[in-house]
């Protein structure tokens, strides 16, 4: 019974070998972030966690992203598969409870990008994303972080 369990709880990673990272991400949101790589050019990710910054909350992010394999060049003009700068377009879901306030939910639209830097099978990454946030009023805001993911 235990063997079955884990067969089925590891069975994503076996599906998804080599396309799923899993990892963390700290900034805003510090939390838990990981990556499907869907194509060369094509990935969506997912940010789950806390900001502690001026609105803490919890924070869900998803995001579409365009790779741009192969456009980062050595000095002597080869492509470095290593260094893969991205764009994103997705959204972003806050809960936070102001103190002495009702809890609040927010909405908003993601727009931003980074880059990830690939050491065998672990992704460093730096991204930034502004945010136009559409519910429960139109504000601006930003997010982004450092962090790391292993790719399975």
């Amino acid at each position: 019974m235990k063997l079955l369990f884990i067969t089925i709880l590891c069975l994503p990673l076996f599906i998804f070998a080599g396309n799923l990272g899993l990892g963390l991400i700290i900034g805003s949101p510090t939390g838990f972030s990981g990556k499907y790589l869907i194509t060369r050019q094509s990935a969506i990710e997912v940010n789950a966690g806390w900001s502690f910054l001026n609105n803490p909350g919890i924070h869900l992010t998803g995001d579409y992203q365009h790779l741009f394999s192969g456009v980062v060049h050595d000095e002597y003009g080869n492509p470095l598969e290593t260094v893969i700068p991205y764009l994103g377009l997705g959204g972003r879901f806050r809960v936070r409870s102001p103190e002495g306030r009702d809890t609040e939910f927010h909405i908003g639209i993601r727009m931003g990008g980074g880059i990830e830097y690939m050491l065998s099978r672990v992704g460093i990454f730096l991204e930034l994303y502004p945010v136009v946030n559409i519910i429960p009023e139109t504000d601006f805001d930003f997010e982004g972080g450092l962090g790391g993911r292993y790719y399975f």
